[in-house]
């Protein structure tokens, strides 16, 4: 049985809205513009360049071998099982680590409606609602992603359009370009500021490469993944580098944090607290719509790892009906909770998740760019090669260059040892997990293949 392949270009391409406009934008560009100042424009845009070089790298990949495991599949097949299982493993880990956080994000937002509500109440509900729609279908899922992605791309434009007509237009507005250029030094913290602010920008980006797992649910990935592609870039140079452009011209970036969102905090300076409430209703419902797409990613990268025997195949059920892994699903959604007891230990929950999350994505995107010339081999062989990355000799080992700058980088931050420590012991952990468990067992299977083909 295979999974629905009932995903249109309009989901495609809200499922990659979805994973990348979350709290991770909302909420941690007050954490971005804290450590860095006026210069987090450049940081996102940096961003937006090793995302757009990773998005056109994945996508020849994707259109010549659409499978559900995307880069799992294609690390395995370009540096073998262990890599395949490394790059699979750590996805799983940041996409689902990011929406633990974004459900304290979710927390943060709603206690401005109801303070009295414990924040692991709406986690619970947030979880379990997630959990409904993933399992119901994944044409549901589409449509619902689909509207909630719809619902916060509508009000970044919104707030671009009344930014710059509050800054050009309306004379008693307290929006000024000396906001942005009167407050300090362009590099707030220096080069080691803006290098930390650097993973909290990957963190906000992570998420675009979930149509690479959606490719082998789409009806047309020829068609429809490139044309998601050049919908990804009009949204990284206006929606992200735009608006917060726009935002630092109303708020002044001493005020940013992560207490609130500074967008909300913007958008009542323009409009009062009628629409700082609608700002934080659109910022919430941009939390769901992330969390919704990363348990979407996960747990068909959990699927896909179970059918190639990385994991129990119980993981690789489908539902007859739905055809969705509804199993994988339930265990990938069961991680949300994971947010819950970190912020009752630590105040700083949030931007530790962040972090960490924010690195997973980085090694995900390194095997990407690594993978894509053994990948285009294998397609120009079997004759596959139907969309072509333009510029690709140019493009891959510049992006490797970037991804390893930005990791290196984290050894010069505030808080980067904690991250690294994090990091290094998720990869030992499941480097063992595969040398005692995992190659035994593909060693089983392939022993059993062989014997059952004599």
């Amino acid at each position: 049985m295979e999974l629905d392949r009932s995903l249109k270009a309009r989901h495609l391409t809200m499922i990659s809205v979805g994973g990348v406009i979350g709290a991770g934008f909302f909420l941690g560009a007050g954490a971005a513009i804290a450590r860095t100042g006026p210069s987090v424009v450049l940081a996102y845009l940096a961003g937006g360049i090793i995302t757009l070089f990773i998005m056109v790298l994945l996508a020849e990949m994707a259109v010549a071998k659409p499978v559900s495991g995307s880069f799992e599949h294609y690390a395995r097949i370009a540096f073998g099982p262990w890599c395949g299982f490394m790059t699979g493993w750590t996805y799983w880990l940041a996409f689902l680590i990011g929406p633990a956080s974004e459900a304290i994000a979710a927390g943060t937002f709603l206690n401005m409606w109801f303070p009295g509500v414990p924040v692991w109440l709406f986690c619970l509900v947030i979880a379990s609602s997630m959990t409904v729609i993933n399992m119901v279908g994944v044409h549901f899922f589409g449509e619902v992603e689909f509207w909630l992605s719809l619902v916060k791309v509508v009000a970044l434009l919104a707030f671009i359009v009344a930014g710059c007509y509050s800054l050009g237009l309306d004379t008693a507005s307290p929006a000024r370009i000396s906001n942005f250029t009167d407050n300090g030094s362009f590099f707030a913290a220096g080069i080691p500021g803006f290098l930390g602010a650097m993973l909290m920008v990957i963190f906000s980006f992570g998420g675009t490469e979930a149509i690479g797992t959606a490719a082998g649910e789409s009806e047309d990935p020829q068609r429809d993944i490139p044309k998601t592609l050049r919908g990804t870039v009009v949204r990284i140079l206006l929606l992200y580098v735009g608006s917060l452009t726009v935002l630092l011209f109303i708020l002044p970036w001493q005020q940013a944090g992560i207490s609130s969102s500074p967008y909300v905090e913007a958008t009542g300076i323009l409009g009062g607290d009628i629409a700082r409430n609608m700002m934080n209703f659109v910022v919430l419902t941009a939390a769901l719509s992330c969390i919704d797409t990363g348990v979407y990613a996960t747990s068909r990268m959990l699927h896909a790892m179970a059918t190639e025997g990385y994991f129990p195949a119980w993981f690789a059920r489908l539902h007859p009906a739905h055809k969705t892994p509804n199993n994988a699903i339930l265990a990938s959604s069961l991680v949300l909770f994971t947010g819950v007891i970190i912020a009752i230990l630590s105040p700083d929950a949030y931007v530790i998740l962040a972090g960490i999350s924010g690195f997973g994505f980085l090694f995900t995107w390194l095997m990407i760019a690594l993978s894509q010339p053994a990948m285009r081999q294998l397609a120009l062989r079997d004759g596959t090669l139907l969309y072509r990355a333009p510029a690709a000799h140019i493009i891959q080992p510049v992006t490797v260059v970037l991804i390893v700058l930005v990791m290196a980088g984290q050894f010069f931050t505030d808080g980067g040892d904690i991250t690294l420590l994090t990091v290094l012991a998720w990869l030992s952990i499941a480097s063992a997990y595969y040398c005692f468990v995992v190659r035994k067992k593909l060693q089983r299977r392939h022993t059993d293949e062989k014997s059952h083909a004599e």
